[in-house]
């Protein structure tokens, strides 16, 4: 894999130097490709993914085949099986999950990981940051990846799956430290617009990633905005047919009748449904976990009133 990256880099750098365009042109606006990647990539550090690829023959007027074999650049099966898991994955801090999740971390970074493309790499590096941040609330270990990626993110309108897990990575970080509504509801209303037409794994990642946008609106007392990412994420279950995160997002309803419309027996009830749909899928565990949590948020509602 080393020799192929730095053919391809060194194949790369050779056109664009003979075609006299620096970094910053072939790169344009940065929104496919930042200069900095480019440069790992020219440098033999990196491999890009088939997109990118594409991307970069466009800009140097040259066919995908002229810079690479395109299967040297398929993904394995096994880790797209792994990444989707991954994705899919919700540990509710339970320690039996936790685990499990490790475990499927452990099996990409010990047999794919080193031959990944940069943009997989990233994936599952931000997955893993993210699980750290949520496990820990420590928000220092996403400060290198929303330092270097998010400037990019902001400037788009339709995220990819990576936008999005840097975008979940921010709402968890902003969970913590540094809330800024503008930029967060900025950022809710573009996933709230791209629900209608996401695909695939983006569904996946979507759905993840407005179940996280509840938590900024909780920690900020905006109970009146959990009812759209519950619509949103109601949207999302119903077009990819995938009702595993159903229970959640009915505790999160009943969140937003308990503390928004002070509706203690719809709320109520939107926890009962949560619970009793946790059963249906064999999860005894997470059904627990919605009743305790019920008794925590009336508590706290009859502590406010």
């Amino acid at each position: 894999m080393l020799d192929r990256k730095k053919m391809l880099g060194s194949k790369i750098k050779k056109l664009r130097e003979e075609k006299k365009l620096s970094r910053g042109e072939l790169c344009g606006g940065e929104e496919e490709l930042t200069v900095r990647q480019l440069a790992r990539i020219e440098a033999g550090e990196s491999l890009p993914t088939l997109p990118k690829i594409e991307y970069i023959a466009e800009q140097l007027s040259v066919s995908v085949a002229a810079l690479v074999d395109r299967k040297y650049v398929e993904l394995p099966k096994r880790y797209l099986q792994l990444k989707k898991r991954l994705c899919n994955f919700f540990t509710y801090k339970d320690k039996e999950r936790i685990a499990r999740k490790e475990d499927l971390f452990n099996e990409i970074y010990e047999n794919y990981y080193d031959d990944l493309p940069e943009e997989e790499q990233l994936t599952i590096d931000v997955q893993r940051t993210s699980t750290d941040v949520a496990l820990t609330d420590n928000v220092a270990f996403g400060n290198g990846i929303l330092g270097e990626y998010f400037s990019q993110v902001l400037k788009r309108k339709e995220y990819s799956v990576n936008d999005l897990l840097i975008i979940e990575l921010y709402f968890l970080y902003i969970h913590y430290k540094d809330y800024n509504e503008k930029t967060f509801m900025r950022l809710f209303q573009n996933l709230c617009n791209q629900a209608d037409y996401a695909v695939d794994i983006e569904q996946f990642q979507l759905l993840r990633t407005v179940m996280v946008a509840v938590g900024v609106f909780m920690e900020n007392n905006n109970y009146d905005k959990i009812i759209d990412a519950v619509t949103i994420a109601n949207g999302i279950m119903k077009i990819n047919q995938d009702f595993s995160k159903k229970p959640a997002i009915d505790m999160y309803e009943g969140k937003y009748w308990l503390f928004s419309q002070r509706n203690i027996e719809t709320a109520k009830q939107k926890y009962l449904d949560g619970a009793q749909c946790a059963k249906l899928f064999d999860d005894e565990m997470l059904s627990e976990k919605i009743m305790a949590e019920w008794n925590l948020d009336l508590q706290e509602f009859q502590r406010r009133e």
